[in-house]
């Protein structure tokens, strides 16, 4: 059988049917910047327990050729990573445990419903900075220990920042910035340092400082932690929550069973991250040469897991390219191991917690897809506007 040569045209707004042609014809796929392209399920799995491959900000080589912003993002990662000194993932990791096991649901639907009742008296909304942003953006600050009265204002900075806050992990960058919104966002978390120290808390800023103390403190470093934080508890979030209203689009049946059950839709985040992932691919760098399939991969080569790709892998899953929301997929949009996503349950329980009660609120809404603008930056993908006509559940 010969195989089809000709691929399809890759698309931000759509990436599966290219992910999916070089699966089927070229599943380890050598680019031509030379890095390995790693498609099929298995083998990402493998490859991200294989210690023969190492993160991509731990290599010397490879971290001495990084943007400025990127090696701070790396450093910060590193601070995470497990078996470190100090343990900042085995804090955070209890922290969010421990916070994930009480957590209030009734507080998140609160903070969903009242954000719902404010939009609810219009016919048209941008789901995205309306809601996916206020709601995630409003979860994650309380979860650091951002006080309650600070938290409207600070969303809206971050909100006219449109993400570009994560640049701000690189000390040199904030301490020169010109930008009034980041330096407001840096001035509210050095306020919470501040205030933690003095008062420790049940939130995670209290918990970073907990390991860091007196003379180990290093503040431009916990300010770098608590960026990357918000970033990983808020834009991934937003992120999750537009792919999946996107995937949702046009399936009342499934909009039916979220809305109807609480407990369904949190278990339905695990589908909703394996059909479309925020997380669309993870870097390594071979320690050593390593063979994958009959491909002799060197050492110091860079390693592209295709999370997407993984996710609709139809050797392991059945009707890869279907959303079948009953399904509860082992799938990588988490990580696994030692680059597993430290908040991964409590990701479940606010996205569930979200979809379900905006669809509560809602009878129907319609899109066109035509009309989205997608942020696809090969790592992350998710759009960043998604406008909505919508007939609200007035009841």
């Amino acid at each position: 059988m010969t195989k089809n040569i000709q691929p399809p045209t890759y698309s931000s707004e759509n990436p599966y049917p290219w992910y999916k042609w070089i699966q089927e014809t070229y599943p380890i796929f050598k680019k031509t910047d030379g890095t390995w392209m790693i498609t099929r399920h298995d083998d990402v799995m493998m490859l991200l327990n294989d210690v023969r491959c190492s993160h991509w900000g731990h290599d010397s080589d490879f971290f001495f050729n990084m943007h400025p912003v990127e090696k701070s993002i790396a450093q910060t990662l590193h601070a995470l990573a497990p078996g470190n000194t100090p343990a900042f993932r085995k804090q955070i990791m209890h922290q969010l445990a421990a916070k994930t096991l009480r957590v209030d649901e009734g507080e998140i639907r609160k903070q969903a419903d009242m954000i719902l009742e404010r939009l609810s008296s219009s016919s048209s909304i941008e789901f995205m900075n309306d809601y996916a942003h206020p709601f995630t953006f409003g979860t994650i600050s309380r979860l650091i220990g951002i006080q309650e009265d600070e938290i409207e204002e600070l969303s809206k900075i971050i909100s006219d920042m449109k993400g570009g806050y994560l640049s701000f992990i690189d000390e040199t960058l904030r301490d020169h910035t010109e930008n009034d919104q980041g330096r407001l966002f840096i001035a509210a978390i050095k306020r919470l340092i501040i205030l933690k120290q003095k008062k420790p808390g049940d939130d995670l800023c209290s918990a970073l400082l907990a390991v860091c103390s007196g003379d180990e403190l290093h503040e431009p470093f916990i300010i770098s932690l608590i960026i990357l934080l918000f970033y990983a508890g808020h834009q991934n979030m937003m992120n999750f929550m537009g792919n999946a209203l996107v995937s949702l689009n046009n399936k009342m049946k499934e909009q039916s069973m979220l809305r109807e059950s609480l407990s369904f839709a949190i278990d339905s985040v695990d589908e909703l991250i394996r059909y479309d992932s925020p997380l669309q691919s993870v870097l390594l760098i071979t320690k050593e040469a390593i063979t994958i399939r009959d491909h002799l991969i060197p050492a110091k080569s860079i390693l592209e897991l295709s999370i997407g790709a993984a996710n609709r892998d139809p050797l392991k899953f059945y009707h890869a390219d279907q959303l079948i929301l009953e399904r509860r997929p082992s799938h990588l949009g988490f990580g696994v191991g030692a680059f597993r996503c430290i908040g991964a349950r409590l990701a479940q329980l606010e996205g569930g917690i979200g979809l379900h009660r905006f669809f509560a609120h809602i009878h129907s809404f319609s899109l066109i897809p035509e009309n989205i603008s997608w942020s696809h930056f090969g790592v992350q993908r998710g759009p960043s506007s998604i406008l909505l006509d919508i007939n609200w559940n007035h009841e």
